[in-house]
């Protein structure tokens, strides 16, 4: 099997039709097709259930369509390794980033690296945790910035700082005159949250479930801008977001309130693929991420 016949499978898996992986490719569709019958023949199985309207991968097909995507990448990789012996540094990194420390930190760590290594083209998705992780576990991305996985045990983590989670209230709000508030004082309270597949959202929650407390949820969002303009003109909600927050321009005409007894907290850090490659581009945007969090 040739490394050509694997990509040819990743861009029919990626464009749905032989025709449109043809058009992609710059080959005839039966040139692509003739290549999918001799994988079929050396493997021994058909790759595609063709009985149906819509082209899909039988089991045999998607077990090879996930080898191949690995296969190509620790390919690409060794090329790119091949370049930086000879300092040339340039390819695209792909980093999946969590919501709250995109919208603050990595700006500035972007704006930083691309002024150092503008041969380096980034590519950032801002992602919730576990799609980081599975992304980055099916090579999907180079680098992670999130939590400690949860799901995937296998995947490196190294901790950059701890983060409180605050309470998050406008001007007018009946704690807006307190600092600290026991978890305890929030039972019963309105909130404006995250919708539960967020890591931040199950931090809370676990912290209220140990304190007892049942808050009233009244709304659920899947952006932290959203929640903080959903509480410029609501004197009786609040929000529970991460420090880093209040950082954020829309937060500027907000208050927090630290919370204790439990307090909420999250660890964010850098994830790796144990013993995968690590570029040297990815090296050292960690270590530019890292100078960043370190001035904060």
């Amino acid at each position: 099997m040739e490394l050509r016949q694997l990509k040819y499978l990743l861009s029919i898996a990626e464009e749905g039709t032989f025709t449109a992986a043809a058009d992609k490719l710059f080959i005839s569709q039966s040139a692509l097709s003739q290549q999918v019958k001799r994988m079929e023949e050396e493997l021994g199985v058909p790759l595609f259930d063709r009985s149906r309207n819509r082209l899909q991968f039988t089991e045999a097909g998607e077990l090879l369509h996930q080898r191949a995507k690995r296969i190509v990448k620790e390919v690409d990789e060794a090329k790119q390794a091949i370049d930086e012996l000879e300092q040339l540094y340039r390819g695209t990194l792909k980093i999946g980033v969590v919501q709250t420390v995109n919208a603050y930190l990595i700006p500035h760590v972007v704006s930083s690296f691309s002024s150092q290594y503008p041969d380096v083209g980034l590519k950032l998705e801002e992602l919730s945790a576990p799609q980081v992780e599975k992304k980055l576990h099916e090579h999907e991305l180079d680098l992670g910035i999130s939590f400690h996985p949860a799901d995937y045990p296998e995947l490196g983590f190294n901790g950059l700082f701890d983060e409180e989670l605050l309470l998050i209230i406008n001007g007018q709000h009946s704690l807006t005159d307190k600092e600290v508030i026991d978890v305890a004082e929030l039972d019963r309270q309105k909130l404006i949250l995250l919708s539960e597949g967020y890591c931040t959202r199950r931090i809370w929650d676990r912290c209220a479930m140990e304190a007892g407390i049942e808050p009233d949820v009244a709304i659920e969002m899947n952006t932290i801008g959203g929640l903080l303009s959903a509480l410029e003109g609501n004197s009786t909600a609040g929000t529970i977001l991460p420090a880093l927050t209040m950082k954020m321009k829309a937060a500027e005409q907000l208050k927090s309130v630290r919370i204790k007894n439990p307090t909420p907290k999250r660890t964010v850090g850098l994830l790796w693929r144990n013993g995968g490659y690590r570029s040297k581009a990815a090296r050292k945007f960690a270590d530019i991420l890292q100078h960043k969090v370190d001035e904060i």
